[in-house]
């Protein structure tokens, strides 16, 4: 749910995936709450097109161990939304080794909103030679929009459903050394459709009674990701290349006929240090497809949650989450990361970036036509970040485009 990734984001932006960080900063160690614990009190704010302002507060504890490593985060939050009201939620991070990570997250609104995530990893299993992946979540999210198929959606189609999203995920890979991998995943969702919270706004389900995937779906599916990762550092990378390449069959069991369909994705991110490392000039690029034969008659039965989308803050972030649906997206990124502070504060060096940047992509019925690099959506804008590395401290995105200006709150780079 959004509470859950908004939990997430703010702890994880403490804490590294793949690091044991450690509680050396004299003005934190002046907040232990008892031996090997540190509590930091924070504000809390998030804010996306689609559910507007979440603001709260969040504790982070934090237990050390005698070295002064981390091995546990408990982190209550509340938020409050004008939509569906308080919010509470209980998040807990392990940090058992620098390979091995688990959570659990816990949220409960007063209002439709409500989820369960827990997660187990490690990229070092067998001393090092494999990979294990286990995740189970369940919920009920709000806030999903819909706006019909295809690049020319129009705002004024606009429509909000809820989400009833269960999926159970277990993956088993194999590192292959000098940065690849091999990632096998086997995936089960459960999704139901239901009225959303907007009243201002039609709900999906009238205003696209034949949309398929309306009457639930339940989904299995099995892929294989090919990876190569040459970045410095997995959160805040100054150099290297992050790619993905990954195939996945589905089929969905809710159908009568059993619909069943592949779907490719590729994705890359390059990052190109300059000016004495003072500037980064980093591209992303995706292709999400699902192959249809030249009737488009597979694509036809695809639930359009399972469908490749652009818009939110990872894509398009003049637009809202989920903004425009196909059977491919088509997405490039380019932005320009340049530190213009740079200081010690509190024995901890702290750098602000500002980052111009251009998102441009497309969604559509077919990959294969002479639309592909024509009619893109784009939207130019700016970033303002502030960093303590190895860990994201705060981002700010503010972008425009066809649909007016969009404004992103959060932690974590977008990608």
């Amino acid at each position: 749910s959004t509470v859950s990734k908004a939990a997430r984001d703010l702890i994880n932006a403490q804490t590294p995936p793949n690091a044991q960080p450690s509680v050396t900063d004299a003005s934190l160690k002046k907040s232990a709450i008892g031996p090997g614990y540190t509590a930091i009190p924070l504000p809390a704010f998030v804010y996306n097109r689609n559910e507007g302002a979440w603001i709260g507060a969040l504790m982070p504890i934090f237990r050390a161990n005698a070295q002064g490593h981390i091995e546990d985060i408990y982190a209550p939050l509340y938020l409050h939304n004008d939509l569906i009201g308080e919010t509470f939620t209980f998040n807990y991070f392990g940090y058992r080794s620098d390979t091995r990570q688990y959570h659990a997250i816990v949220s409960y609104a007063t209002k439709v909103e409500r989820s369960i995530d827990l997660s187990y990893k490690d990229i070092s299993f067998g001393g090092g030679r494999y990979i294990v992946s286990l995740q189970a979540n369940a919920g009920k999210s709000a806030f999903n929009r819909f706006f019909g198929f295809g690049n020319r959606a129009g705002e004024q189609k606009e429509s909000n459903y809820a989400l009833g999203d269960t999926n159970l995920k277990a993956g088993v890979g194999v590192n292959l050394g000098h940065s690849l991998s091999l990632l096998a995943t086997e995936r089960l969702r459960f999704v139901s459709i239901g009225n959303g919270v907007v009243s201002s706004l039609p709900q999906t389900r009238r205003a696209f009674p034949t949309a398929p995937g309306l009457d639930g779906a339940t989904i299995l599916g099995q892929s294989l990701t090919f990876a190569y990762d040459s970045r410095d550092n997995q959160l805040t990378p100054l150099h290297g290349t992050y790619a993905t390449l990954m195939a996945e069959h589905l089929d969905n069991f809710e159908t009568d006929n059993r619909d069943e369909w592949w779907r490719l994705t590729a994705e890359a991110r390059n990052f190109l240090p300059h000016f004495d490392d003072r500037a980064v000039l980093v591209t992303h690029a995706l292709l999400d497809a699902l192959p249809i034969d030249s009737k488009g008659l597979v694509l036809h039965g695809v639930p359009f949650y399972e469908r490749p989308t652009l818009g939110g803050e990872t894509t398009l972030r003049g637009f809202g989450r989920g903004r425009f649906v196909g059977s491919y997206a088509l997405l490039l990124n380019v932005e320009e990361r340049v530190s213009v502070v740079h200081r010690s504060i509190m024995g901890n060096v702290v750098e602000v970036e500002l980052a111009p940047f251009l998102d441009c992509g497309r969604v559509d019925r077919h990959l294969t036509t002479h639309h592909t690099f024509g009619n893109l959506q784009y939207n130019p804008g700016l970033g303002v970040r502030v960093l303590a590395r190895p860990n994201i401290a705060g981002r700010l995105d503010v972008a425009y485009g066809r649909d007016g200006a969009a404004v992103y709150v959060g932690l974590d780079y977008p990608f």
